[in-house]
């Protein structure tokens, strides 16, 4: 199966649901040089506003952490994130989280995308 939309391809998508509010993690098993995100939920209570910060912790790993998400309401990002380059072609990001109301449990929704290829050094 393919999946195209907006010029690019779907290369992995999916939906986890992360009981007690436990990080998720993603790893694109790719042969030579794996790429893992880590998905988790964070409050910051001195904070009225809700982020997405987006780190690289380890040359392969990424965090992606959702800070102060509404409860009950799917948020996610507007625009397309750009995170860097899988079997020389862009890729990117689309995803939305639901906290539930008790902030018991949490759902992502994900969507990896690959777009045109880059050219090498």
């Amino acid at each position: 199966m393919r999946i195209h939309s907006g010029g690019f391809e779907v290369v992995y998508h999916g939906r986890v649901f992360a009981y007690k509010m436990n990080p998720i993690e993603i790893t694109l098993s790719e042969e030579n040089d794996p790429l893992t995100f880590l998905f988790c939920v964070e409050t910051e209570p001195e904070r009225d506003d809700f982020e997405t910060d987006i780190r690289l912790v380890q040359h392969n790993k990424v965090r992606i952490a959702c800070i102060n998400f509404p409860r009950g309401k799917p948020t996610g990002n507007d625009d397309m994130i750009h995170l860097g380059v899988l079997n020389n072609r862009r890729l990117s990001l689309s995803y939305e989280v639901t906290i539930n109301y008790e902030a018991t449990a949490w759902v992502l929704s994900f969507t990896f995308f690959a777009g045109e290829g880059v050219q090498g050094p």
